[in-house]
């Protein structure tokens, strides 16, 4: 089962762009395998200052306009990493990206040239049937070179709940 995690951005887009390899959080999970990475719509641009200027050093240029609302890729949730005595996979985070207590490795991002609108929600969660053939359909013609996305479309909700 494939499960969806929401992100504030520019932290989603660093994900699935490779540059970020750890999405803390404050609790863990048991759960290994394939997420879909949704950007929320809520924004806060102060956070994480000492990775923000980490960013910088790094000479990582963020694109303006990222999109929100909506699933803008995918990754591996390989393991829990943890620090200061909290008990993860028995791993010791050396990520730069790494705030605690708890740190999501992920790995094998891949940004969704055309960004699924989608209303996210708190935690860690199973990603439907219907959403999965929505992320499929687009990935395969995405690979095809076909630009099947228009938000605009009167046929497609501008959000799906999964509901």
């Amino acid at each position: 089962m494939v499960k969806i995690i929401s992100v504030r951005q520019p932290w989603a887009w660093l994900i699935v762009a490779g540059h970020k390899d750890i999405e803390n959080r404050t609790w863990r999970t048991s759960y290994r395998g394939p997420l879909l990475i949704h950007a929320s719509l809520a924004t806060e641009p102060d956070d994480f200052p000492i990775q923000r200027q980490w960013i910088e050093t790094c000479g990582i240029v963020i694109p303006e306009d990222l999109p929100r609302g909506a699933i803008v890729g995918s990754a591996t949730l390989a393991h829990v990493d943890c620090g200061n005595g909290y008990q993860g996979d028995g791993l010791a985070c050396t990520s730069p990206w790494f705030e605690g207590p708890y740190g999501f490795h992920m790995a094998d991002a891949v940004e969704f040239a055309n960004p699924i609108r989608w209303r996210g929600q708190l935690g860690l969660r199973d990603v439907s049937d219907s959403l999965m053939a929505r992320v499929s359909k687009m990935t395969a013609l995405e690979r095809s070179g076909v630009n099947d996305q228009d938000p605009g479309h009167p046929d497609r909700p501008p959000y799906d709940t999964g509901r």
